[in-house]
């Protein structure tokens, strides 16, 4: 049985000190699925052992077999997750630092964490996880906690350190193996090959969605460093917009820029703002008569609240972006029983695959991949696909 309960009185502590959760060395049971038979097993033979669900004959021979169908691959991952067919035997325990700056990321302080928390105890492999807290992001403050994490010996680490942070992680942090959830690497300049990056891709995703635009673009944004960008990413694949607005104040007069707004008929609308503040536009075009050719949102528009924050009516119309792929389910259910989300927040999706990118490659060579996405040249390499919000889920665009 899985410690769940020490997991939580540890992340009920401060996270404004250090916090160390220690689990037990016994050993995780681990599952074998042995070959009888010993005949050989090509591909072809492979296929035929899943079209009459043999599964256990097919676990026992694939690993022997010289596979090339990308859909055989994904399925002796999947039974492997399924059946812990990778679990960490007499391997030693991990030991890994995340470092917070808690003022800058706030709600992602506490999730970080407990999504690598969620991701080893779903590994079953004993573990030393240490939060170091430098609570901003000045070279002061990040000088303070790689040198605390150096006292400590630790190796590897996680940190959610935001764009600004980045460029005195890198001039510190020498020697260490790295993993940033929070930014891409196309924000950083000269980054070494021990720092890794799990940010979206962004210029990506605005460019799948200008796919499902016209020649009529205009953006909303709130005025953010995020907004901004995502602004001039839009006008960099798009052209100049013809009519571009930021709704950056608490209390917005919508009459006097959408009553009679011809601009926004038949236009493309690009929605850079966050979630709340879209929803809310959306459900005032259709109040001042404005049909759009489209609403277009990357990243930032794909969670559940959308779906009762706007009538099914605003957002027929609306696209959206998303990076995030298959969530092995009880991954998902114990970042859930942690208190947060994983399968509809890109933070935490980027910290477990950031996870597994670490225990695949340094923590235990012999386990298989949970996630599907790559890291190439220091990035994670996301798949961009499209989704609808339907009344009452979000479903794959046509």
């Amino acid at each position: 049985m899985k410690p769940f309960i020490l997991a939580l009185i540890v992340l009920t502590t401060s996270l404004f000190g250090q916090t160390r959760s220690l689990f037990s060395p016994i050993s995780a049971p681990q599952s074998f699925f042995l070959d009888t038979e010993g005949a050989a097993c090509d591909e072809q033979c492979l296929v035929s052992l899943v079209q009459q669900e043999f599964y256990f004959s097919f676990l026992s021979k694939y690993p022997y077999a010289p596979v090339s169908l990308d859909a055989l691959q994904e399925l002796y991952r999947e039974l492997s997750i399924a059946f812990g067919l990778d679990a960490q035997g007499d391997k030693p325990a991990i030991r890994l630092a995340v470092l917070v700056p808690q003022k800058r990321i706030r709600g992602y302080a506490i999730s970080t964490v407990n999504t690598v928390i969620a991701y080893l105890l779903h590994r079953n492999h004993h573990f030393s996880v240490e939060v170091f807290n430098i609570n901003d992001e000045t070279e002061e403050d990040v000088a303070r906690g790689i040198s605390e994490i150096r006292a400590k010996e630790y190796h590897y680490v996680i940190a959610p350190l935001t764009v600004d942070g980045v460029p005195h992680l890198l001039k510190y942090a020498q020697g260490l193996q790295l993993f940033v959830p929070t930014v891409h690497q196309s924000l950083v300049h000269d980054a070494p090959s021990s720092v890794l990056f799990g940010g979206i891709d962004y210029q990506d995703q605005v460019r799948t969605l200008s796919q499902h635009a016209n020649e009529k673009i205009a953006t909303f944004s709130d005025g953010t460093l995020l907004g901004n960008t995502l602004d001039a990413l839009v006008e960099k694949e798009n052209g100049m917009a013809v009519y571009k607005r930021e709704l950056g104040s608490a209390r917005i007069d919508f009459k006097s820029f959408l009553n009679g707004n011809m601009r926004l008929q038949g236009s493309s609308v690009f929605l850079n703002m966050p979630l709340v503040r879209s929803s809310l536009l959306a459900s005032q075009f259709r109040v001042y008569g404005i049909e759009p050719h489209a609403l277009l949102s990357t990243q930032i528009s794909y969670h559940p609240m959308l779906l009762t924050l706007s009538q099914f009516e605003d957002r027929e119309k609306l696209l959206i972006a998303n990076a995030i792929d298959f969530v092995p389910s009880e991954i998902r259910i114990i970042n859930t029983l942690l208190g947060h989300s994983i399968e509809y927040d890109w933070v935490n999706y980027a910290t477990s695959i950031g996870m597994d990118y670490f225990y695949t490659q340094y923590f235990n060579k012999d386990a298989i991949a949970l996630f599907k996405e790559s890291i190439n040249e220091g990035q994670v390499q996301y798949k961009t696909r499209l989704f609808k919000a339907g009344r009452y889920k979000f479903f794959l665009a046509e």
